[in-house]
């Protein structure tokens, strides 16, 4: 009764792959191979702000238009990037910056290296099965958060932002109109 329901081409394979039997990519150009992804950004996982104001200059002309941004901290922590379409729009200075030592001190502790391991085995395993299909694991997890807020009192925007064990603060000043 089983051999009725699946098709001869399906009893000769060994196993039934999860992806069509047609190219997915008609055009030759994979995802991987578009500019925007290929020059992007080491990080997906960057957190993003809604900008619902304009921000102006010194001199009123505005700088920052509404909409929304990606935040990024640069390599050195000196500065948060305000990343719209692959295009830094504007730097902002941090003026603090927070760093949690305890994560950095877990790669000296014994148990914690032991629980290194086994994940890292763990996620090899993993990936050697996605590896057979052509198919990319996805990354760990970070937790990632990003904040404006204005503040009347002082005629400023103040910019938070948190990713992983970093937290740090830049703030755009904005005159009165």
């Amino acid at each position: 009764m089983i051999d009725g329901i699946i098709t001869p081409d399906l009893q000769e394979m060994d196993e039934v792959m999860p992806h069509a039997p047609y190219p997915i990519y008609p055009g030759g150009l994979l995802d991987e191979g578009k500019s925007h992804i290929r020059y992007a950004l080491p990080s997906i996982q960057s957190p993003t702000i809604t900008i619902v104001d304009y921000i102006y200059a010194e001199d009123g002309t505005p700088v920052i238009a509404p909409g929304h941004y990606t935040l990024e901290l640069s390599e050195a922590k000196d500065m948060l990037l305000l990343i719209q379409s692959y295009d830094v729009i504007a730097r902002i200075p941090v003026f603090l910056l927070e760093e949690d030592k305890s994560e950095s001190q877990k790669q000296y502790d014994k148990k914690e290296q032991k629980k290194a391991k086994k994940e890292k085995k763990k996620r090899e395993k993993i990936q050697k099965k996605y590896d057979e299909f052509g198919i990319k694991a996805k990354p760990p997890y970070i937790y990632s958060n990003a904040e404006i807020e204005f503040v009347p009192e002082k005629s400023y925007y103040l910019l938070k932002y948190e990713k992983g064990s970093i937290r740090a603060w830049g703030a755009i000043k904005q005159l009165d109109y």
